[in-house]
């Protein structure tokens, strides 16, 4: 019996219910119950469950298809990512709500340009596709020593194009819009000070990058 093939029926009849969320549990059931059957009867056949190849086809796929969807969200914004790698820790302060940090690492692609946002993000794509193949989280991959060259030629690209009069006050405002926004989600947001949290949370990034980037 094949664990793969098991765990290949639980993917089909969790992505029928996903795709079919408006039906009644009865019109889902009979749904995944018709879409598993092949899937049923290669779990019993003895033949196909002895089969190595296709076993490691379908684990390869099942590998692929869990990484996908555990890091898709993080792939839509991966140079932002690998940029943001290097100053999370050092620029997440008691002070800073979470909600800004995406900002700076949306300003990547603004800041670098479309040409070298591209040629980062083809770096990123070929580092994710190995380290894939090797097994490694998406985590493992970002602080891996190639992880972090990357991240570091993000960051210089973004020291040497950030030289624009208007950098400043763009970014000042992405971070005062999401921090209004954000009001109702942070603890003792209320009490909070809009233009002393924004004007902390730019110092503390602009002097990461004064520091770091050369």
């Amino acid at each position: 019996m094949s664990d793969t093939v098991r765990q290949d029926i639980i993917f089909k009849i969790l992505k029928i219910a996903s795709d079919n969320s408006d039906l009644s549990s009865d019109e889902q059931f009979n749904l995944a119950e018709s879409g598993t059957q092949a899937l049923f009867a290669q779990l019993v056949n003895e033949g196909a469950a002895s089969s190595t190849g296709g076993d490691s086809d379908r684990e390869k796929a099942r590998t692929k298809r869990r990484m996908k969807k555990k890091d898709r969200n993080q792939r839509k914004e991966h140079v932002g990512r690998f940029f943001m790698r290097l100053m999370e820790k050092n620029i997440k302060k008691p002070e800073l709500p979470d909600c800004l940090l995406p900002i700076f690492a949306k300003s990547v692609h603004a800041t670098i340009g479309e040409d070298n946002y591209e040629a980062m993000s083809g770096k990123i794509s070929r580092l994710l596709e190995f380290g894939e193949k090797k097994g490694y989280e998406y985590d493992q991959i970002l602080d891996s020593k190639p992880g972090k060259t990357i991240a570091g030629e993000i960051l210089k690209l973004y020291k040497d194009e950030m030289g624009s009069g208007s950098f400043e006050k763009q970014l000042k405002f992405s971070l005062d819009e999401t921090l209004v926004k954000n009001i109702p989600n942070i603890e003792n947001g209320a009490d909070l000070n809009i233009e002393d949290t924004v004007s902390l949370a730019y110092n503390e990034f602009n002097k990461f990058l004064s520091n770091k980037a050369s």
